[in-house]
């Protein structure tokens, strides 16, 4: 059974021990991967609504720019039993933290690519099926670079807490001539306990932007 969430601290050095998630769904406790000030988790609920959005197959070949800790990256991997994940990072902490938690869940179709969007796409096999973008403004540069590189019918997800990153994204698609273009807004709310006192407490809201390219290359 999975170590309990509770008893995780933070810090690259937190989780030694293999972690062991039994269950079908996708949805692993935010405690159990490894943080650093900076670089926390995706909350598990909004991970669980990428991932319904990304529609990976388990075959597919998926890029996750812009990886952080890479809990979304091994939660897709996890899902793909003849698929692969390839996850392009910048930062050298982030760096750490997902070999950190590649190692602590396992996970071994995850390959760490270390670069930035968009001048080191070109390092990441390709095409790809799926695109996951998590970055903070998905700017028309990097979305002109990725484009292209998605099979037919492939899918492209995006995350952005920020308005202005929402627009661009929105518009760039649009002019790329995506299909299925949809945005959401997600907002997460969990109940916490501070002596008598009970209240519900956000998480960051976080735009949810996917789109599906259907012309051929």
């Amino acid at each position: 059974m999975p170590t309990p969430a509770g008893h995780a601290a933070s810090g690259t050095q937190q989780h030694q021990e293999p972690f062991q998630w039994d269950f079908v769904t996708p949805g692993i406790p935010d405690g159990a991967f490894a943080n650093s000030p900076g670089f926390a988790p995706t909350p598990m609920e909004l991970r669980v609504m990428l991932l319904a959005h990304l529609r990976p197959q388990p075959d597919s070949l998926v890029w996750d720019v812009g990886g952080g800790t890479g809990a979304l990256a091994l939660e897709i991997a996890r899902l793909l039993p003849r698929g692969v994940v390839l996850t392009l990072e910048r930062d050298p902490d982030a760096l750490d933290l997902l070999d950190c938690n590649r190692q602590r869940f396992q996970v071994h179709n995850l390959k760490i690519v270390p670069g930035r969007a968009p001048d080191d796409l070109h390092q990441l096999d390709g095409p790809p099926d799926r695109v996951l973008l998590e970055v903070p403004r998905p700017d028309q540069q990097i979305l002109d670079a990725i484009w292209p590189c998605l099979r037919p019918h492939g899918r492209l997800v995006i995350s952005t807490s920020n308005l202005a990153g929402l627009v661009d994204a929105t518009n760039a698609l649009r002019r790329l001539q995506a299909a299925d273009l949809q945005v959401v807004q997600a907002t997460v709310h969990r109940l916490q306990q501070r002596g008598h006192d009970v209240r519900l407490a956000a998480a960051e809201p976080l735009f949810i932007i996917a789109a599906e390219r259907h012309q051929a290359p």
